[in-house]
């Protein structure tokens, strides 16, 4: 698993500020074959930075703008370490339908999230991987609307914390959400 740190010149890489067209490109650079299980997160976290999380090396070369590339494997953590953590996603919820006996789990209409609900979402989606002691948030914009989340947490499982880096988190995750970066909370 790794994490590659992708640094784009905006003037050559016209049309990826599109979501879908990263996104494609992303996948491109990271496995070739549409049929393919391999999976890949990335984030645009500045008009000349691309982050991507993948089971393989990004042929960061196939990214159109990419100038150079950081790539190392994704870092692991002991449980009870505490670690900074940066998540930019769309937290949404199925609300609407209540269960039926031929459909226990219908599936309602998926709607954002008000932000007094943000912190109790967190907990759910990072259950038993880690805790979270502090939350901050800031609206990014789109729709369904964007927010960019850091914070401090500890380590509960690390194999939880390292599917739920390469998985993602929330909705958004083909068009550059859902992507959880973990950093140590002190250098190793």
């Amino acid at each position: 698993m790794y994490l590659a740190h992708i640094n784009l010149d905006p003037k050559r890489s016209t049309g990826m500020e599109q979501w879908a067209a990263m996104g494609q490109a992303v996948r491109r650079a990271v496995d070739p074959d549409p049929d393919s299980n391999a999976r890949a997160l990335w984030a645009r976290t500045s008009p000349n930075t691309l982050v991507v999380s993948s089971d393989t090396a990004p042929a960061w070369g196939k990214v159109p703008g990419a100038v150079s590339a950081a790539i190392r494997p994704m870092s692991r953590y002991t449980e009870g370490e505490t670690v900074r953590w940066e998540l930019i996603t769309a937290p949404t919820a199925q609300r609407g339908k209540a269960p039926t006996g031929e459909r226990p789990r219908p599936r309602g209409k998926r709607v954002p999230l008000p932000e007094e609900e943000f912190e109790d979402w967190l907990d759910g989606k990072f259950a038993g991987a880690m805790s979270v002691t502090s939350v901050r948030w800031k609206r990014l914009g789109g729709r369904p609307a964007r927010y960019h989340f850091t914070g401090k947490a500890v380590v509960q499982d690390s194999e939880a914390l390292q599917e739920l880096c390469l998985n993602g988190i929330g909705a958004g995750t083909a068009t550059g959400a859902g992507l959880l970066l973990i950093s140590p909370l002190s250098p190793r």
